[in-house]
C-alpha cells in the first residue's frame, strides 16, 4: 500500500469500506424471525453435504433451536457457547447463523477454525454447498476463498493459529469452531480467543458463539466456557413417570448372554427416578418434549452441554455407543475419544489415577473356582528383587475383565537357581476352572531391571519356547503396551530376548479399571485369600498421575506414594503379556475357545506366527 491506496488489497480494502458502516450495522432493528424460525421457513440443505438433503426442519434437531435463537439478534446474549458430543449439529448451527446474518442483518461476520486446512475443508464440504443450495452466492462479488463481500458486510474466514487472520478486520458477528483444538498462543500474540474477542469490541450488538467437542481437562477452551455460563442441560420426560431427566451413560444398560457375552442391541435408558427402562424408539417423541434446563443461574452467558446419545434416529445411535464403548476397553486413546466425542465431557487425565485402597479391599470375592468361569487366557508378571521375586498370575475375559489367580513373594537370592525353581513352578502349574479344565499360563514377563539383569536373562533365554520373556519397562505416554521381543548387547549372549513395556499406557489402562466400582468391561476382581493382603492393596494403589513441565511442554508421568509398588509392575507386566502374545479375548469369546494349552508344547508370540489357543481353533 502506498499513500494510502488500497486497491491492491482486498482485505485491507473491505476493512476500509466497512470501517465507516460498523456502528449503522450494529444499530439495525432485527428482522421478525428469529435463526430458528429463518431455519425452519427457508434453509435447504445441500445433497452434496447433508445426509438428509431438503428442507430444514427443528423437529429433527429440537434442542438446537434455542441455541440458535440466543444467537438471533432479538436475544440480548453476546457470548453463546454449545459444548456437545459428535452427530449434534453443532456445525449447522453456525452456518444457519452465517447465513441468517448475510441475508438478512448484514454485518462483517468472522468464522474460525482450528487450521488452514480445516478451514478449506469447512468450506469446500460445508458452507460452499449450502450457499449454492441457498442461492446466497449470487450476493457475493469480490469472491475469494477467505473472503465473501456482500452488500453491507463480508464473511472472513480465518483459523486459530494464525495471527493476522484474528486482528486484521473488525467483525460484529465472531462463529468459532472445535476451539478445544484451537492453538494455545496465536503467533506469540496471545490466546486466539482473546484475539477473536477483541475484534468484535466496536459493535454494541455483536455475537460470538463458541462451539466445539472437548478436549482435555483443565486444558480445554469449550469446558472452561461452559463452566463460566449458565450450564444449560436438555431433559427429557420419562415416558412412564413423565418427570425430566437428563440422557446421561450412567443410565445406559444393556444385556449380555449365557456365556457372558455383550448385547448391544438390548440397551435401554433407565430413568433415574423411577427406574423404569425404555427403548431408544422413543427418542423423537422424548426430544419433542425435551427443555434446556440450566443449572448455573449466576451463570455470564447461555452455556448449553448435550452429549451424542441426543443424535436423531438415523444418526448415532444407543446401540452404536455401547459398541464403541466396548471396543473401547484397555484402549486409553480410545476412551478419550469416546469421553469427548459420544458424552461430550472433557477428559480427566487424572481421572481414576488414584484408587481407593480400601474400596479395593472391600470388594474381595469369593471365587467358584480357582480360576472362575469367564477367564479366557492366564498370564503372569514377575517383579526382581535384591531378596526375592514376587510374582501374580491374572486371569483375563472380554474386554478385559480380570482376576487375581496367584500372588507369591518367592524369598530368595536372584542369583542362586533355588528361587528361580519356585518361580518355574508356579508358572508351569495348571489352575482347574470352573468345568474341571486345567489352564495354563500363557506368558510370562519378568522384569529384567535392577541388580539381577543377568539372572534374569539366564532364566528366560531357557524358556522363550512358553513364552516367558526378560521384560524392561519404558515411560513416555504413547508407546506401545508391548514391543516384539528382540535382543540386545547383553541379552544376546545368553540368547535371551527383551520385550519392551510402555509402562505409562499400561497404567493409564490399569489405573483406569481399578476405579470400576460395578462389573464391566475392565472391571477387576480379586480373591478373599491370604495372598491378596493388606500389603497387596497398598501396594497396588503406591503410585498416582503426577504433571510437570520439560522445557515448557506439559508431560505426564507416575510418582510413587509410598515406597513399595511392586503389586502395580506385577500387573503391568502380566497385561504386557496379553499383547505379546495377540490375544484377542473378543475373539476368543465369540469362538468360545480357551487357552488350554499345557506347557510342554511350544506356543509362540503372536509376532512370530500365528497359534493355535485350544480346540484347533487359530486366531
Amino acid at each position: 500500500m502506498v499513500n494510502g491506496d488500497v486497491s491492491n488489497s482486498p482485505v485491507l480494502e473491505a476493512n476500509a469500506n466497512m470501517v465507516a458502516n460498523n456502528l449503522l450495522a450494529g444499530l439495525k432493528p432485527p428482522p421478525d424471525m428469529t435463526i430458528s424460525q429463518w431455519a425452519e421457513e427457508y434453509r435447504i440443505l445441500s445433497g452434496s453435504a447433508s445426509s438428509e438433503p431438503g428442507r430444514w426442519s427443528n423437529a429433527r434437531t429440537p434442542y438446537l433451536v434455542e441455541i440458535m435463537d440466543e444467537l438471533s439478534p432479538q436475544s440480548s446474549a453476546t457470548d453463546v457457547v454449545f459444548m456437545k458430543g459428535s452427530q449434534i449439529g453443532g456445525t449447522e448451527v453456525l452456518i444457519n447463523t452465517a447465513l441468517y446474518y448475510i441475508k438478512h442483518c448484514p454485518s462483517p461476520i468472522g468464522q474460525f477454525q482450528t487450521t488452514e486446512q480445516t478451514a478449506k475443508r469447512f468450506l469446500k464440504q460445508r458452507e460452499n454447498p449450502a450457499f449454492t443450495a441457498m442461492g446466497i452466492d449470487k450476493l457475493f462479488y469480490g469472491d475469494e476463498m477467505y473472503l465473501k463481500e456482500f452488500p453491507g458486510g463480508a464473511l472472513i474466514t480465518g483459523w486459530s493459529n494464525s495471527p493476522s487472520n484474528l486482528r486484521s478486520m473488525p467483525i460484529r458477528i465472531a462463529l468459532c469452531d472445535e476451539i478445544s483444538e484451537w492453538a494455545k498462543d496465536c503467533g506469540g500474540q496471545g490466546d486466539p480467543c482473546e484475539l477473536v474477542k477483541r475484534r468484535t469490541t466496536n459493535f454494541p450488538r455483536k455475537k460470538r458463539f463458541w462451539n466445539s467437542t472437548p478436549g482435555i481437562d483443565g486444558e480445554c477452551n469449550i469446558t472452561e466456557k461452559f463452566r463460566l455460563g449458565d450450564q444449560r442441560h436438555y431433559q427429557v420426560p420419562c415416558p412412564h413417570c413423565g418427570v425430566l431427566h437428563k440422557w446421561l451413560w450412567s443410565n445406559i444398560v444393556w444385556d449380555r448372554d449365557a456365556e457372558g457375552n455383550h448385547l448391544p442391541r438390548t440397551v435401554r435408558m433407565r430413568c433415574p427416578h423411577c427406574g423404569k427402562e425404555y427403548g431408544e424408539h422413543y427418542k423423537t417423541d422424548l426430544m419433542a418434549q425435551g427443555q434446556w434446563v440450566a443449572e448455573n443461574q449466576n451463570g455470564a452467558y447461555p452455556s448449553f452441554h448435550i452429549n451424542a446419545l441426543y443424535s436423531p434416529l438415523g444418526w448415532y445411535s444407543w446401540e452404536n455407543a455401547v459398541t464403541d464403548f466396548l471396543e473401547a476397553q484397555g484402549d486409553v486413546n480410545k476412551m478419550k475419544s469416546f469421553t469427548n466425542n459420544i458424552l461430550g465431557e472433557a477428559w480427566n487425565i487424572d481421572g481414576g489415577m488414584q484408587v481407593d485402597q480400601f474400596g479395593l479391599m472391600e470388594r474381595c470375592e469369593d471365587y467358584d473356582a480357582e480360576v472362575p468361569e469367564g477367564v479366557l487366557v492366564l498370564t503372569a508378571g514377575v517383579d526382581t528383587q535384591d531378596d526375592r521375586l514376587e510374582v501374580e498370575v491374572v486371569g483375563w475375559g472380554v474386554s478385559y475383565e480380570s482376576w487375581g489367580i496367584k500372588n507369591k513373594i518367592l524369598v530368595g537370592d536372584p542369583s542362586q537357581p533355588a528361587v528361580w525353581e519356585l518361580l518355574d513352578n508356579i508358572l508351569k502349574a495348571g489352575y482347574m476352572n470352573a468345568n474341571g479344565e486345567r489352564m495354563y499360563v500363557a506368558a510370562t514377563l519378568v522384569d529384567a531391571g535392577g541388580h539381577h539383569t543377568d539372572d534374569v536373562y539366564r532364566f528366560t533365554a531357557q524358556r522363550e519356547w512358553r513364552n516367558v520373556f526378560a521384560s524392561v519397562g519404558k515411560a513416555g505416554i504413547g508407546r506401545p503396551i508391548a514391543s516384539r521381543p528382540r535382543k540386545t548387547d547383553k541379552s544376546s549372549a545368553v540368547g535371551a530376548s527383551v520385550v519392551t513395556v510402555g509402562v505409562d499406557t499400561a497404567k493409564d489402562q490399569l489405573f483406569d479399571w481399578l476405579t470400576k466400582e460395578r462389573v464391566c468391561p475392565g472391571y477387576c476382581h480379586f480373591p478373599r485369600n491370604e495372598e491378596y493382603n493388606d500389603e497387596f492393596f497398598a501396594q497396588i494403589t503406591a503410585e498416582k498421575r503426577v504433571k510437570h513441565y520439560v522445557r515448557g511442554n506439559l508431560v505426564w508421568g507416575y510418582k510413587k506414594t509410598r515406597e513399595r509398588n511392586e503389586a502395580i509392575d506385577k500387573r503391568v507386566y502380566a497385561r504386557a503379556a496379553v499383547d505379546l502374545i495377540g490375544v484377542d479375548v473378543n475373539k476368543m469369546a465369540e469362538n468360545g475357545v480357551k487357552f488350554l494349552r499345557n506347557v510342554s508344547e511350544p506356543i509362540m508370540p503372536a509376532n512370530r506366527g500365528r497359534r493355535t489357543i485350544s480346540s484347533g481353533v487359530s486366531i
